[in-house]
Order: structure tokens, then sequence, then C-alpha cells
């Protein structure tokens, strides 16, 4: 018999990535953190684990990169389910990890925009484009600090003018992907490096 493992690996690999997939963990993190203001906890925990799976999905189609940051933001995503499940739940935890969570899928669907860019897919690049945008915008309320918010409003800016160009070139708009995908990793490690001065 074929264990459910690897059925789930399976279902994983063959789901083919939408762009309604590709903002489905924004839309289940926005319903956990309304269940959790609520205190609706059952609900907020079958969003959360709406999420991870919904992040999984992404994963496969992102490059490495961006997996690493997919699986950081899982492991953060737990560790907020467990402090849920204890009724121990800690402001800065869920911050921490629904921003993380919503900058690791925006630069997932970054990075996806740029392999569809080489293929000539215009409009796969622009929807992708747009997806990682509104990620950005939803990440913002989490931001802890004054540094986190600048950076995302310059990339968050950054990507406006981009998608902008897109929408009014006849051509695929080519860009430096590069520099933004850095930006997108700086931003993502000055949550790393809060936390660790938190810690010290």
């Amino acid at each position: 018999a074929v264990s459910l493992f690897f059925l789930y690996l399976y279902d994983i690999s063959h789901d083919h990535l939408t762009v309604e997939k590709a903002m489905a963990p924004l839309h289940y993190l926005t319903d956990a953190r309304h269940h959790i203001i609520n205190s609706e906890y059952n609900s907020s925990i079958r969003s959360l684990e709406s999420a991870i799976r919904a992040m999984k999905i992404i994963e496969h189609h992102a490059d490495s990169t961006a997996d690493a940051h997919i699986e950081q933001a899982i492991e953060d995503l737990k560790l907020v389910e467990a402090e849920i499940k204890n009724d121990s739940v800690v402001v800065s935890d869920l911050n921490r990890a629904f921003f993380n969570a919503l900058n690791s899928i925006a630069f997932a669907n970054i990075t996806i925009s740029e392999a569809s860019i080489e293929k000539g897919e215009k409009y796969r690049a622009l929807n992708y484009m747009n997806a990682s945008f509104s990620e950005m915008i939803g990440s913002l309320k989490f931001a802890t600090d004054e540094e986190q918010r600048k950076l995302e409003n310059k990339v968050i800016n950054e990507i406006r003018q981009i998608l902008s160009k897109m929408k009014d070139s006849d051509h695929a708009y080519r860009f430096n992907y590069n520099a933004l995908n850095q930006e997108f990793e700086e931003l993502i490690d000055i949550e790393k490096k809060t936390e660790t001065e938190k810690v010290n």
C-alpha cells in the first residue's frame, strides 16, 4: 500500500499553481488574524493550517532561495499554532510569523514572475507580480518597527512602478529582478535581526 506521506508528496508536486492559489496564504492568514482577535481559536488554527498547506504548494513552484524562506516561515506559523493550542499566544511571535510568511510568499511570487518573464509570458509575470504586491501590503500591519515599515514601503513603491510599466508596455518589460530579490531578502533578514536583538 502507498503511504499517506507519499500520496501527500504526489498531490503537492502535481498541484498546478494559479494566481488564486498564490494569493491563498494572504487570505487564510487574514482570516486567522481575525479569528485570533475575536478569540475564535479553533477557527484560527484551521486557517493557519490552510495557510501552511497553501504555502507548500507555492514552495514547490518557487526557486530554492525562496523555498528556504518559506520553510522558515512555516516553522514560525507552527509555533504560533502551538501557542494558540496552549492558550498562550505571544503577540510578538504572531506578528513576526505573519510578517515573515507574507514576505516569503511575496518573494516566491516574484521569482515565479521572473521565470515567466524569461519565458516571454508577460501576463503571467504581471499576475504574480500583482500577487506579490498585495501580500506586501498585507504584511505592513505586522511590521513591528519603523525600519521594517520603511523598507517594506520602499519595495512596495518599486513594485508599484514596475507594475505600471509592465501594464503600459506592449512587450515583456525588462527590469533588474536581482536587485528586487536582494531587497526582499534584506526585508526578511531585518525581522530575523530584530528577533535576535530581542533575545540578546
